[in-house]
């Protein structure tokens, strides 16, 4: 997926093209000018800006799209991505550079604010950066990247996301262990990325939509609380048969009170850590019960460069 951000730095132009065209942060063959020659990108802008009389305002825009590092995806790709989404803003000059430096690769594109051809200034209303997005999504899906959304909420989730969650629930009731949980969830179409050095589950629906476990809304669903969980037990746990009651007759699978009941298990678990790490998501109320309860609140930076991936950024 790739994200797509305006950036609003006030940036003077003679500091912009030297920035993005950094040996440090690309290479020759990453940097291509539309409309105009790189080396002399800034003489050039300032060329169209006096023909049509419009030097004052805004000298140019800045736009970066990054790629998930999820994605494999080569810096030339990459490339050839930017020139095909540099078309959708029209005629004004460009230069695009791709970025190698980071641990994703992502475009800098900064375009003129001067039309060139008709002496017109860009000017973009929110929902036109969207309609830029989405022209961004469809160019990834044709190179068969994942799809990002408008950046979500627990309580306004798209489509796929509701689906994923109904999904990943299901397998943590039906499932004793994590190779249990990954088998049900892959049966299901969703594939599992849970590995040990990584700090976040990662699940990929039908393909095209990923999503890293803080991302589902719910702390039930994150990668420590479901290693507690799964080393309870899972839903063949030994509480499960201490309280046959619960359970689902001639199943053995774990009944909704059950399901709960471990949660508060897990709450009790988290509570012996006596910390609990912040999440954008807590609510006033719920990091007034956690604190309630004992529990340190961190605010801890627990991945910015993931949130820059995650839904469009302005």
């Amino acid at each position: 997926m790739a994200i797509v951000k305006f950036v609003t730095s006030g940036s003077p132009m003679n500091n912009i093209f030297p920035y993005i065209m950094k040996e440090e942060k690309t290479e020759q063959k990453l940097i291509s000018g539309i409309n105009c020659m790189p080396e002399t990108a800034m003489e050039e802008f300032i060329s169209v800006k006096k023909q049509f009389n419009k030097t004052d305002g805004r000298q140019y825009y800045h736009v970066v799209q990054s790629f998930s590092p999820d994605d494999n995806i080569t810096p030339e790709t990459a490339h050839e991505i930017g020139l095909k989404f540099a078309e959708y803003f029209g005629n004004y000059q460009m230069v695009l550079a791709t970025h190698t430096d980071r641990n994703h690769i992502h475009n800098h594109i900064v375009f003129n604010s001067v039309n060139f051809q008709n002496g017109r200034k860009f000017h973009q209303t929110r929902d036109e950066m969207i309609q830029a997005k989405e022209y961004s999504n469809k160019i990834c899906q044709e190179y068969g990247l994942t799809l990002t959304e408008a950046k979500a909420t627990r309580y306004n989730m798209p489509k796929w996301k509701r689906k994923l969650l109904i999904k990943v629930e299901y397998a943590m009731k039906h499932s004793s262990s994590k190779a249990e949980f990954i088998l049900i969830l892959e049966q299901l179409g969703v594939t599992v990325n849970w590995q040990d050095n990584h700090k976040y589950i990662t699940f990929t629906k039908d393909d095209d939509h990923k999503c890293r476990d803080n991302k589902l809304f719910d702390e039930r669903f994150l990668k420590e609380n479901l290693e507690i969980y799964f080393e309870l037990g899972g839903s063949y746990s030994v509480i499960a048969e201490e309280y046959q009651e619960y359970e689902t007759p001639q199943t053995g699978i774990i009944s909704d009170d059950l399901f709960n009941l471990i949660g508060n298990l897990l709450d009790l678990e988290i509570q012996k850590n006596t910390k609990c790490k912040w999440m954008p998501h807590h609510s006033k109320k719920e990091i007034e019960r956690l604190i309630a309860q004992g529990l340190k609140i961190t605010n801890e930076d627990y991945d910015e460069e993931y949130n820059e991936y995650h839904g469009m950024t302005w």
